[in-house]
């Protein structure tokens, strides 16, 4: 999230391009927007013709440093290269590429054009070629109105319908360009605010847009009682969601007021705009906003010791860990109790003439006495560096049971520190370091509780199935597993932000861009919109049951212990509400842990505060056109075989299928 808002001032006219900037400057605007040529100067480009003069000021007039840091350049607004006159198109094209070379070498941040329709083929064409033939180009700001003024006026408003569709016309120019572009992220969408604000699903859906920047004209400003420039609460609300999606804003029209109170009053909205700031999640998250990741393998690869203090930090984690131990040992004291007092009862019914009244009570109290000296054995799988020892110590006190810690970790360095502490920390306590793989140990006594933390940002992903099932001797037959069940949740969304970043994560190269499109990626999703609502996918139990033969009877491994089937497949279907463009899902997943503590980030349940994992961006190579009313249907699969999983997937829209991604795993997976 931003710390500070950028403003910037649109000049319609530049007569003296150094004092409006310095006029800028002086009153702590961040950029101005300024016209390449001015905007009523009509000329005839002839390639390759000798001119006499320039066509528009020397670059001598700013410093480089003005030019490259402080100046967005704008785009003739009469250009258009998709006018329907073969002549106008010819002339207009070699207008824009002759200002977008002087751009080239000025070397501008920015170079602001309008769209005026869904036809910008031509444009888009000419841009293309920019970018290709640029060494450093500089990034497109697309400007759209945000309510079509011109559709507006050709249908009757007073249709709601109609009246929606005038403010899902410009996002369609935009839709379109970006889409002709393949969604480069070089290029961004400027919205300009109209007097009205639109739905909010039309709002949320800009959200999910590239939007550099946002044109508030000073005419939907009022003065308030003292005279100083305000905006109504429903624009507050809409320039706080588009400056927290890092929009800059830029103060354009008539000056009604000081230009400096334009800005005050940006500021001091933004200073009291509502903020979480005692959200561990959003203190953690900054900076990471959009950043894609490679999902850990802690089955195969040994974490670090920065992964493993950043995971310590998470307070509602173990906090709900902690909880749930509580609950299981107190379950476990109970049973155990109830299961003494039988014996006991039966004991005393068969001999009740050896024993008076007196004594029965003498061997209730020695039973319960009994009961208190019993160790609870407590198994911690992939302990780490100790968090969920530490829980489990806590559940104890809490509780006044007696445990035994055997703590199981596969990692060398983890393992020194965990030896550590069982010398300095825990010597009082009865702790046992095993280094080892859990799925290949066979330890004694089995454990009346196992708790583990092997959890992905999309469930399974960090392959706890294959773990816990692994593992599933080291357990009692009546014991308890934390955690109990997870389930893995997606939801179809629009990103061209998270798709560009994708396409082009880790290699340039046509075949590794194929590749990252076929990968799951972690990342903490801002500037994305929900399609749709989140539906679950994969669930998984443990302990888990064996997979049965055509009898009837559970299979079990050569040692005894079910044999389980951890592959998956699964169809989830949305129906549309709004025209979009979808370009992957969103990946979740929770967690019950045992009784009725819970871990979510799902964001309809997520648990407050917990920053242990972001979700998941499962992308599609192609991105999909979506109309209101059409069906989405995805089919995922969790394929296993004797060294690695993997997952495929594939959607369909209407009469279009995609091709299968990620087939037999061959551009990610994760290794046994």
């Amino acid at each position: 999230m931003s710390q500070e808002i950028s403003c910037g001032l649109e000049y319609i006219s530049t007569p003296d391009l150094q004092a409006c900037l310095t006029e800028a400057l002086h009153s702590n605007y961040s950029f101005i927007v300024a016209n390449v040529v001015h905007p009523r100067f009509r000329r005839s480009y002839i390639p390759g013709a000798s001119k006499i003069g320039g066509f528009t000021r020397s670059d001598m007039v700013l410093s480089p440093q003005d030019w490259t840091s402080r100046i967005v350049a704008k785009i003739s607004p009469y250009i258009c290269v998709d006018s329907e006159s073969p002549v106008v198109r010819q002339r207009h094209e070699d207008c824009l590429n002759e200002e977008l070379s002087y751009c080239r070498g000025l070397g501008v941040p920015a170079i602001m054009l309008s769209l005026q329709s869904r036809n910008t083929n031509n444009l888009s064409r000419i841009l293309q070629t920019y970018y290709e033939t640029s060494h450093h180009p500089s990034l497109i700001w697309a400007s759209v109105p945000m309510y079509c003024t011109r559709n507006a006026r050709r249908n009757n408003q007073d249709d709601d319908d109609e009246c929606e569709e005038a403010w899902d016309e410009t996002w369609h120019w935009w839709s379109k360009f970006h889409e002709r572009l393949e969604w480069d992220k070089r290029v961004g969408v400027v919205l300009e605010i109209s007097a009205d604000i639109p739905p909010q699903n039309i709002l949320k859906r800009w959200l999910g847009e590239p939007v550099k920047a946002i044109v508030i004209p000073t005419s939907i400003f009022h003065n308030n009682k003292k005279g100083y420039p305000v905006l109504s609460r429903a624009h507050q609300q809409l320039v706080v969601n588009m400056v927290e999606h890092e929009a800059q804003v830029i103060v354009s029209g008539a000056r009604r007021s000081n230009i400096e109170y334009y800005l005050q009053y940006l500021f001091r909205l933004w200073q009291r705009r509502p903020y979480k700031a005692d959200d561990p999640m959003l203190s953690y998250a900054r900076g990471w906003e959009d950043y894609l990741q490679t999902p850990l393998q802690p089955l195969a690869d040994n974490l670090d010791t920065h992964t493993y203090n950043v995971f310590e930090k998470d307070p509602i984690k173990y906090d709900q860990y902690q909880r749930a131990i509580t609950q299981a040992l107190v379950d476990i004291k109970e049973k155990r109790l109830n299961k003494d007092n039988k014996e006991m009862m039966n004991e005393l019914c068969n001999d009740v003439k050896e024993f008076s009244v007196s004594n029965e009570k003498n061997e209730m109290g020695h039973g319960d006495c009994l009961q208190e000296t019993e160790s609870i054995t407590v198994m911690v799988l992939g302990a780490g560096r100790g968090p969920l020892v530490r829980a489990t110590f806590n559940a104890a006190d809490i509780t006044k049971s007696k445990v035994k810690v055997i703590a199981v970790e596969k990692n060398p360095c983890a393992v020194v520190v965990l030896a550590a502490q069982v010398r300095e920390v825990w010597r009082d306590r009865d702790v046992v370091v095993i280094p080892g793989d859990m799925r290949h140990l066979n330890l004694s006594p089995k454990a009346d509780i196992i708790v583990s933390e092997l959890l992905g940002s999309w469930g399974d992903n960090e392959l706890s199935p294959e773990c816990l099932d692994g593992a599933a001797g080291l357990l009692k037959p009546d014991g308890i597993s934390i955690p109990k069940e997870y389930n893995s949740y997606v939801a179809p969304i629009s990103s061209p932000r998270l798709w560009a970043a994708a396409k082009v994560a880790s290699s340039s190269s046509t075949n590794q861009k194929e590749k990252n499109l076929e990968t799951l990626w972690v990342v903490y999703m801002q500037n994305k919109h929900d399609i749709a609502g989140t539906k679950p996918v994969f669930n998984f139990k443990h302990p888990a049951k064996g997979t049965k033969d055509h009898e009837g009877d559970e299979l079990k491994d050569y040692r005894g212990l079910p044999l389980t089937d951890n592959r998956r497949s699964a169809t989830v279907s949305w129906v549309v509400e709004q025209d979009n463009v979808m370009h992957g899902f969103g990946g979740y997943f929770d967690c019950s842990l045992y009784g009725g503590e819970m871990i979510s980030i799902v964001p309809s349940t997520h648990s407050p505060g917990m920053i242990s994992w972001f979700p998941v961006f499962i992308p599609i190579k192609t991105p999909l056109r979506v109309h209101k009313g059409e069906t989405i249907t995805a089919t995922f699969w969790r394929c296993v075989n004797s060294r690695r999983i993997w997952y495929e997937w594939i959607v369909e829209v209407g009469n279009y299928t995609t091709p299968l991604h990620n087939a037999n795993g061959r551009s990610s997976e994760m290794l046994l």
